[in-house]
């Protein structure tokens, strides 16, 4: 990584150490949250198809926000007793071209398996539901077809980053110790296609689904004037 990125507000200038450890952690542990948070965005395309009329009550916001806190915790767990224990292994590595290079040393070892048993896990569940969604959405045929339709595109077009990861990890495991620059380009990509894997579902959401742009929109210039009997409410509804 750069040494302009990811400083956290100058906390590390001094310990370098501490800044490597920090790093390893933040980045370790939020890489494999993000992966799983696309089975979380894969049941509840699959319980919009197939439990419609118990979809609200499944997802309601203590569910969403319980889900996010048990990725993060059963993470965190899994990945911070290691990063402490080898938290010497942590360091960063002045190359040539000015870049520092983040090397964790035995932590690598562990959050390489833990990555691959991740990615295995939600490829499979993923593939199930969205499989399993787009039989029942070719048939689909109540009133928010349409609207569900808009939303799973949404949900399987933003899982198509993570498999560039997929790839991406791969290819950065198998390439560490044979070719150095290779790998170096490979960890530098991963930064920047980890803020896509974070940002594209947003940007799906309003090119694609036209509810959102409208909320968006009245949230931003504020609601039309009703000069018709329930012009602007019936806009919103239609789908």
């Amino acid at each position: 990584m750069r040494p302009r990125k990811f400083n956290y507000f100058g906390l590390f200038s001094e310990d370098m150490q501490g800044y490597a450890v920090f790093s390893t952690a933040n980045l370790f542990i939020a890489k494999v949250v993000i992966c799983c948070g696309h089975v979380v965005i894969a049941f509840n395309r699959f319980t919009a198809f197939y439990l419609p009329f118990k979809h609200d009550q499944i997802w309601a916001k203590s569910v969403v926000f319980g889900s996010i806190l048990s990725l993060w915790g059963m993470f965190i767990v899994a990945l911070l007793p290691v990063i402490i224990i080898y938290r010497n292994s942590a360091k960063l590595v002045r190359m040539e071209n000015g870049i520092l290079r983040l090397l964790s040393g035995e932590i690598t070892t562990y959050y390489s398996y833990l990555c691959r048993i991740t990615y295995v896990f939600t490829v499979v569940v993923c593939s199930i539901c969205y499989l399993c969604s787009y039989l029942k959405a070719r048939k689909s045929m109540h009133r928010n077809a349409s609207l569900e339709k808009r939303l799973f595109i949404c949900a399987v077009a933003s899982s198509f980053p993570f498999c560039i990861e997929v790839v991406r990890t791969t290819l950065e495991n198998f390439s560490f110790r044979r070719n150095e620059d290779f790998s170096s380009f490979l960890a530098e990509f991963g930064f920047y296609e980890m803020e896509a894997m974070a940002t594209v579902s947003v940007w799906l959401q309003l090119l694609i689904n036209k509810n959102v742009r409208a909320l968006i929109v009245k949230e931003l210039i504020g609601p039309k004037e009703n000069h018709g009997k329930g012009t602007v409410t019936s806009s919103l509804h239609k789908f």
